[in-house]
């Protein structure tokens, strides 16, 4: 990879791209249109919307996240898990309709057994920097569908998601549950608490 390039963490919900010159993340661009909030546009219209200050650098563009989902802008296949995230960028796939830009999709990484079916998108980008910066067999990554992820020598051997901040998002927002509730605050004690309790009972 070229130490200058454009990188986007396309979800389902935002979008953020970055420029990068010369190893240096130089600027940004957040957006809420993630591939679910296009509001009758396309994604390759989004695109070039996003490209559009940055198209005379002539950047490679990697893409991460549900753009590479059926939902998003091309259905890119799975990895199967196990997977070394050293050779993600083996497996890129380049997608024709961004031309003139050249841009590419990096691939999730799927479980496919009888006592586990899983996958993950935009995830192992995370990880792959999680495993250079502070290696461990264990992450946890939070988020609305989140992921506990088994990983050994930057190879992710196994992983679970956990459906519980979508769970919380419909109970907060549309549940008798969270119907007049004043808005939350940030409670790190119990939140610390909590990570004790799991660990302990887990």
């Amino acid at each position: 990879m070229t130490a200058s390039y454009i990188a986007l963490d396309w979800g389902s919900t935002n979008l953020r791209a970055f420029l990068y010159q010369q190893g240096e993340c130089t600027a940004q661009i957040r957006s809420e249109r993630g591939v679910t909030r296009l509001e009758g546009t396309t994604p390759q219209h989004v695109f070039n919307d996003i490209m559009a200050p940055w198209q005379s650098l002539n950047l490679p563009v990697i893409m991460a996240g549900m753009v590479g989902s059926n939902a998003g802008w091309v259905d890119v296949p799975y990895l199967a898990a196990p997977v070394s995230l050293d050779t993600l960028g083996e497996h890129l796939f380049a997608v024709e309709a961004a031309m003139p830009v050249k841009a590419w999709i990096v691939p999730g990484i799927c479980i496919n057994r009888d006592d586990n079916c899983n996958v993950m998108r935009g995830e192992e980008t995370q990880l792959a920097g999680a495993l250079t910066v502070s290696p461990a067999p264990l992450y946890l990554m939070p988020g609305t569908h989140s992921k506990w992820v088994q990983a050994e020598d930057g190879v992710i051997r196994d992983f679970r998601t956990a459906m519980t901040g979508e769970l919380h998002h419909l109970l907060m927002n549309h549940s008798l549950i969270g119907k007049g509730l004043p808005e939350q605050q940030p409670a790190s004690d119990v939140f610390r608490q909590a990570l004790e309790i799991g660990y302990i009972h887990s």
